[in-house]
């Protein structure tokens, strides 16, 4: 289960691709995206190689939030 975002909030986000036939998803592979924008509350992360939706692990609201100007 994806942990619960805030809409218009910044995370740091860890993710995984569970894709067998992607080398991404070799060995447990774990990727961070950071800073990551929960636009209405709703993250999607795809993978760059195969374009599939990542799994996301853990998300850490950023405090403070960056000032987006």
């Amino acid at each position: 289960m994806s942990p619960a975002f805030e809409p218009a909030l910044w995370y740091s986000v860890t993710a995984q691709d569970d894709n067998d036939a992607c080398e991404n998803s070799a060995d447990g592979k774990t990727f961070e995206v950071n800073p990551c924008y929960s636009n209405g509350g709703k993250v999607i992360i795809d993978c760059g190689l195969c374009h599939q939706s990542m799994t996301i692990l853990s998300a850490t609201l950023l405090d403070p939030q960056p000032d987006v100007s």
